[in-house]
């Protein structure tokens, strides 16, 4: 076997040991669909849209409809459409109704899955599998980045527009300045990264960059360099046209329109309450979740050096095109600073670690030691230094990884929610007795499992007394942290919602115990229980 071909399978087979690895954390944490809120609260706000794609209406055209348009347009169409193939298996199957299995299959197939193979694209672009020690050693330490191994374990769609802008990366090296296939299939990659997250729109930098550099060499003239501008744009429009459907109907556009334009609103301001804007603070992220912060500019040194040195100077030139204008944008613009948001920034810069270790690659030995070390003093110091760093960050991060990924196996025997759940059952829930269903109005991450005795109610975000008790609940359970959180001093001051007054009253008096029409039941540090007043005079007062 040739020695590319050798490392390719060696690459594989730990992509696959990865893969299964995480076979266990992900079949945890969806015993039921309420336990999802308890834990990664944006895989149930994603999950009923991926079953609606699989769900038969009573007519052809019903159907197609609520397949196309699917209402839920944080996310492009592309991500939810993969989804649901993913599920399709099991749809024809007996276990279409286990949640657990449906979660499992989507973490693995949907994130952890586009991961390995992007990385496996991106170690390829950087050293060609032409050393073993290069590329098993750069899969290695970008598959053990903390924030790919979370991102590994719920679902989202940062894996797969990921892999599509690998993909385009990878079309652009391929074409090298030739603009023939490969450049409009890079064009089509960029398309569908856009349609899935708007994040391919970020190569505004780096595509004219590469236009221009072709034109610079003479590889185009001026109109053939207007004419590959004006095709790939046209492409990737028409690939995020076509790849979301739903934007053929006017109403569906706008219903989009105003959801992204929310999200924005809300990534640039906060969520509900004004967010402190520091771009310093994205330091603190970067640390906890893509390792040292010495690693990270050591990063940026090897994407800068292969930039201007190596066989893979055009690459790395892209590549910071790409991720230098992003992390401008998310520094600044954006107060939510989600831990996976860095993903398609950083692992790029990381991947041009390769570039480093070649510029200050020692010659070979010569006598007398003296005078070798003398004459290559600055690389060998060079040297040591960058493989003392990366053996740092390769430390640290199985350490976070390693961490992660106990927690999530044994979650729900450590979830403080189940916990709460759990003493609350045996000491109250199971004592009411009704000829009904007991009505529950509950914060997200409280947990209460999807049982015929339940009709449990909640609201994503805040609520207040209108929002509470709109379906005459019997029973309220809140968590004390998210009740803290909005009855801070200046909260009201900077919130968004008109109705946020409400919100810090009823807050305050489920704190106070002053709430109308109820009565404490039970607390801890956790969580806080109220029940109807009259519900708890009949099962829990003492004659």
């Amino acid at each position: 076997m040739q020695k590319r071909s050798i490392v390719l399978l060696i690459l594989l087979l730990i992509g696959a040991g990865y893969f299964i690895l995480f076979w266990f954390p992900n079949s945890t944490g969806a015993q039921d669909f309420n336990m999802t809120f308890i834990f990664e609260q944006d895989e149930p706000a994603q999950y009923p849209h991926v079953i609606r794609r699989l769900e038969i209406r009573d007519t052809i055209p019903q159907t197609l409809y609520r397949v196309f348009a699917y209402q839920h347009y944080y996310f492009g169409f592309p991500y939810y459409v993969y989804s649901a193939l993913v599920l399709l298996p099991a749809r024809l199957s007996a276990g279409w109704e286990s949640i657990s299995l449906n979660m499992l299959l989507l973490r693995q197939f949907v994130n952890t899955l586009p991961m390995i193979a992007a990385i496996l694209i991106l170690v390829y672009l950087q050293t060609r599998f032409e050393s073993y020690l290069k590329s098993i050693s750069l899969f290695v330490i970008l598959l053990a980045v903390p924030a790919v191994v979370f991102n590994n374990m719920w679902i989202h769609p940062d894996s797969l527009v990921f892999l599509f802008i690998v993909l385009t990366f990878f079309f652009l090296d391929k074409d090298n300045l030739r603009f023939g296939k490969s450049f409009y299939l890079a064009a089509l990659f960029c398309g569908l990264a856009v349609a899935t997250k708007l994040i391919g729109l970020f190569f505004f930098l780096a595509i004219p960059y590469y236009i221009f550099l072709g034109w610079r060499q003479a590889r185009i003239d001026t109109r053939k360099a207007l004419i590959v501008a004006t095709s790939f744009v046209g492409i990737m429009f028409s690939v995020f046209v076509l790849a979301n459907p739903f934007l053929f109907w006017a109403s569906e556009r706008a219903f989009a329109w105003k959801t992204q334009s929310d999200l924005h609103d809300a990534m640039g301001g906060g969520f509900i309450v004004a967010y402190n804007n520091s771009p310093l603070l994205w330091l603190q992220v970067i640390e906890k979740w893509y390792g040292l912060l010495i690693f990270v500019l050591l990063a940026v040194v090897a994407v800068v050096i292969g930039a201007f040195k190596g066989e893979k100077r055009l690459l790395n030139q892209l590549i910071a095109f790409w991720a230098f204008p992003f992390m401008a944008y998310i520094a600044v613009a954006l107060v939510i600073r989600a831990k996976h948001f860095p993903l398609p920034i950083l692992l790029p810069v990381f991947s041009a670690l390769p570039a480093y270790f070649t510029f200050f690659a020692l010659p070979p030995f010569t006598n007398p030691l003296g005078g070798y070390i003398k004459k290559n003093g600055l690389r060998l110091v060079m040297s040591i230094a960058g493989f003392a760093i990366v053996g740092a960050q390769v430390f640290y991060s199985l350490g976070r990884d390693s961490s992660m990924i106990q927690e999530n196996i044994h979650r729900e025997e450590t979830s403080p929610s189940i916990q709460f759940y759990a003493a609350l059952e045996q000491d109250y829930l199971s004592k009411i007795v009704l000829d009904r269903q007991l009505v529950i109005f509950r914060d997200v991450m409280m947990y209460v499992p999807n049982e015929p005795r339940y009709d449990d109610h909640f609201k994503w975000g805040v609520s207040n007394y209108d929002i509470a008790l709109k379906n005459n609940p019997d029973v309220l359970i809140m968590n004390k942290q998210h009740l803290y959180d909005y009855t801070q001093p200046g909260q009201l001051e900077t919130a968004s919602d008109p109705d946020f007054a409400l919100t810090i009253q009823f807050y305050n008096d489920i704190l106070n115990g002053t709430v109308a029409g109820f009565t404490q039941a039970y607390q801890d540090d956790f969580g806080i229980v109220y029940a109807s007043t009259p519900l708890y005079d009949h099962f829990f007062s003492t004659p």
